[in-house]
């Protein structure tokens, strides 16, 4: 019989030492001039920091010193998140600093951490501070309410609303948040960046491997570094999107990347404008009572896409309402298939929308792939489109055969899939379809009017 094997549990202490104070409270390791920058800016009492750093400017170890320190000057709850709940076992909690030849973890905690919880990944230091380590899809996991301090590590991965969750505590215990990722596209940490540059309550900056240098004034990384990369075999767009911090790069595991870049660059392709001889389609992908999203689009040999909408936090009426003051009238709507329960919502409406049943996950990318490539947009009204397509990427799941995290068919549940999915919708039909196949045709002299009434 084999002996089952238990942890023994270290002995809390009531009160750490004075030396360890001081420990906890210094900084472990000078700090590069880019670090210190931000030292300077919490000093200044600045407690919101959205860095996008590149790959190799120390992101991850600069934030668990930061956490390590704010913990010993006030008692609190300290969380730090990675996307995945995996990642974060596996890249910090199970993680080893090559420097130093020891865990992640030992070295920012060992010598200060009274009890540890390796279930919930979980450390008390001996001043009754506490540190976690959580991914943002278990965001709801968090040990307690009292936190004071929060890490969102790869933040252009995470769950968005895994902030939106911890946001609140945070501002009630006037706490402070770090932010550190490179971009994924133009997805919500590069929309945080617009947004956030110029508030002077945030700390925003964009480092490339041109803006970092180390505590001796060298470079971090240098043009023949990426010369290297790139003999190594690494891609340009990885390249970009790592190491210049570039929002344009596609997206790793990105579906529609290629086509995406290739819409952007050629402008010409952007002066879509509205045909009133042909009818418009509104489609839509629902996720009430929170999201509406619907992709306005004119068929025909080269397509049109004429305006793409997002909506947050609305009904079913709302988001109709918000369909008629667009400046064309709609002729015809369309749903996915898997959207069967909201048919007869919408017909209380006096929509009859055509269903797009599902062709399966090659099928749709197929279609989605050969409308992007023939496509025309009008471009100031599709740049939302362009960004949720451009991190519209497969699902990562963990594959036991190889120990690692690895792409699926599938795209990740994130707010690109609203806009997204709503364009593979009509792809899918009309490239499968051809606009002969609707089961039914209803009389749409309702809509029109009201159209021509708000217009």
């Amino acid at each position: 019989m084999t002996k089952k094997r238990t942890r023994k549990k270290r002995a809390k202490v009531s009160a750490p030492p004075a030396d360890s104070i001081d420990k906890m409270v210094g900084w472990p390791w000078p700090l590069r001039p880019y670090q210190q920058r931000v030292e300077d800016r919490f000093s200044d009492g600045i407690q919101r920091h959205l860095l996008i750093w590149h790959r190799r400017a120390g992101k991850d170890v600069f934030c668990l010193s930061k956490a390590r320190q704010e913990a010993a000057k006030r008692i609190g709850a300290y969380v730090h998140f990675f996307p995945k709940h995996i990642q974060a076992r596996r890249a910090m909690w199970q993680g080893v600093d090559p420097k130093k030849g020891a865990r992640f973890i030992d070295v920012a905690f060992g010598d200060i951490e009274a009890d540890r919880n390796n279930t919930e990944m979980f450390i008390e230091m001996m001043n009754g501070s506490t540190w976690q380590l959580l991914g943002s899809d278990n965001y709801d996991r968090v040990v307690g309410a009292n936190i004071v301090g929060a890490v969102f590590s790869e933040w252009a991965l995470c769950d968005p609303r895994a902030w939106d969750y911890i946001r609140p505590m945070i501002l009630e215990n006037n706490g402070w948040a770090i932010f550190i990722t490179t971009y994924r596209g133009r997805n919500h940490a590069w929309q945080m960046v617009q947004q956030l540059r110029e508030n002077p309550e945030w700390n925003v900056e964009v480092l490339t491997i041109h803006d970092t240098v180390d505590i001796d004034g060298k470079p971090i990384l240098t043009d023949k570094d990426m010369e290297s990369e790139r003999a190594g075999g690494m891609k340009e767009a990885m390249l970009q999107q790592e190491y210049f911090c570039n929002p344009e790069a596609v997206a790793e595991g990105s579906i529609y990347g290629r086509q995406v870049e290739a819409l952007r660059k050629d402008k010409a392709r952007h002066q879509a404008a509205w045909n009133p001889n042909k009818p418009v389609y509104a489609v839509w992908n629902f996720d009430l009572p929170i999201f509406a999203s619907c992709i306005y689009v004119q068929p025909g040999p080269v397509p049109v896409v004429l305006d793409a909408r997002t909506w947050d936090f609305v009904t079913l009426g709302e988001a109709v309402a918000e369909c008629y003051r667009q400046p064309f009238p709609v002729q015809k709507h369309v749903i996915n298939g898997y959207q069967n329960d909201l048919i007869a919502p919408l017909a209380d409406l006096d929509i009859f929308p055509d269903v797009m049943q599902h062709n399966g996950h090659f099928a749709v990318t197929t279609a989605t792939a050969a409308f992007l490539n023939s496509c025309l947009i009008k471009g100031d009204k599709c740049e939302l489109l362009l960004d949720a397509l451009g991190g519209y990427v497969r699902r990562e799941r963990f594959d036991s055969q190889v120990s690692d995290l690895v792409f699926s068919d599938n795209p990740a549940e994130s707010w690109h899939c609203q806009l997204s999915e709503a364009l593979e919708t009509w792809a899918a039909w009309d490239y499968y379809a051809q606009g002969n196949t609707w089961s039914k045709q209803p009389d749409y002299s309702i809509q029109d009017r009201i159209a021509r009434t708000i217009i």
